[in-house]
């Protein structure tokens, strides 16, 4: 399954900058992880960027740690 990353903006909008990242399935990218609804013209991202440094849901993060295979090698009864 695949994931994006999508902006939350504060109260100034996207002049004020990303205020939190949430993930969204590929498929559904209006509704986060954590059930927030995203409107279509935010800023989206790569899940790939996930962990590297951008303050992100910790919600989101949770759930999108569930639905992803880390470390898959690291685990033999995966």
């Amino acid at each position: 399954m695949s994931h994006q990353l999508r902006a939350e903006y504060g109260p100034q909008g996207a002049a004020g900058g990303v205020k939190v990242w949430h993930v969204v399935r590929e498929g559904d990218p209006a509704a986060a992880l954590c059930g927030r609804t995203m409107p279509a013209e935010v800023e989206t991202r790569s899940e790939q960027e996930w962990g590297t440094g951008l303050r992100c849901c910790q919600q989101c993060g949770s759930l999108y740690m569930h639905e992803v295979p880390h470390m898959q090698g690291s685990h033999p009864y995966s």
